[in-house]
């Protein structure tokens, strides 16, 4: 009851927060939100099953032009683009899975990192598709009717850090029932030893397939609401620094701990914000950052927390 407290306190805080702040600071808000969405998903494949995986933003981008070509191609609305974005990001999460059925570490690691490649050639050279390094506009939400009564519009930026808000609540949710329930102890059983979890009987053949599919669905969600709210997406935006930034998030604030991916994206996002004129060198002070944090908190900020509060 008590942690149900607190999310309703932070999700209230959250919610009420666009109307004391400025609009550049409400987008870096909204930034904030996508990239917890990221962190998260990529801790539940990595942080609680032990999978490695340098592809989170491939399926951000796949969620991302999933919307753009259904909204160009077929005129269909950001209310039928978000589940199918969401479906066919999970897709490739599950295809992407499969290789860690026979891969582990370092190896799994680069099969992920060829995939976030692929898909980053395939979406900046397919130009008659994709719309190549141009990239391709996406239209606004819009109003949302219900039997054809306008209830509300979704165009300002308010309007969009509230719905980048929901859907984040609810994917974090999801998540968090996840690592809560049977299916959670299965993949930390697996990330502990995956060995030992066969030997007793666990499937971790569909344990770790589901934990793919789950943190790749995060991302296309994550990705849907992004390319809504910019108005458009290009290649650049879904490169393999996006990747390591969001696997710099969830080992700074504590992989394997839930709030840990949390205060890492809050923190590495806003950081740009307090750097000044250093800001361009920010992917250097991350990659220090993450040195450091590997170095001296292997647990992260919240696992190092965990540690001290139970010593």
């Amino acid at each position: 009851m008590k942690n149900l407290a607190l999310a309703l306190v932070a999700i209230a805080l959250l919610a009420a927060a666009p109307f004391g702040l400025g609009g550049y600071e409400v987008n870096v808000l909204m930034i904030i939100l996508f990239y917890v969405v990221l962190a998260v998903g990529l801790d539940l494949v990595s942080g609680y099953c032990g999978q490695f995986s340098f592809a989170q933003g491939a399926f951000y981008g796949i969620g991302a032009y999933t919307t753009a070509i259904m909204s160009r191609d077929l005129g269909t609305s950001f209310w039928v683009n978000l589940p199918a974005g969401i479906c066919v990001a999970g897709l490739f999460g599950l295809i992407l899975g499969v290789p860690a059925l026979r891969l582990k570490g370092h190896f799994l690691a680069i099969v992920t990192i060829a995939f976030q490649t692929i898909v980053y050639l395939t979406i900046s050279q397919w130009t008659s598709f994709t719309g190549g390094q141009t990239g391709l506009s996406v239209p606004p939400v819009g109003p949302v009717t219900i039997f054809g009564v306008t209830l509300f519009e979704i165009a300002s930026l308010r309007s969009y850090y509230w719905l980048a808000l929901a859907v984040a609540v609810v994917a974090l949710t999801i998540a968090w029932r996840f690592v809560h329930s049977r299916l959670g102890r299965e993949w930390i059983a697996i990330r502990d030893d995956e060995t030992l979890a066969a030997a007793v009987g666990l499937d971790t053949t569909r344990a770790k397939l589901t934990a793919f599919v789950a943190s790749a669905a995060m991302a296309g969600a994550a990705g849907v609401v992004t390319a809504h709210a910019l108005r458009g997406v290009t290649p650049d935006d879904f490169t393999i620094w996006i990747s390591a930034t969001v696997v710099a998030m969830m080992v700074v604030g504590g992989k394997g701990t839930f709030i840990g991916p949390m205060i890492g994206a809050a923190l590495l996002t806003s950081m740009p914000e307090f750097l000044g004129r250093f800001a361009e060198y920010k992917m250097f002070i991350f990659g220090v950052l993450l040195v450091i944090t590997i170095t001296v908190l292997p647990e992260g900020i919240v696992g190092r927390i965990k540690r001290l509060r139970e010593g």
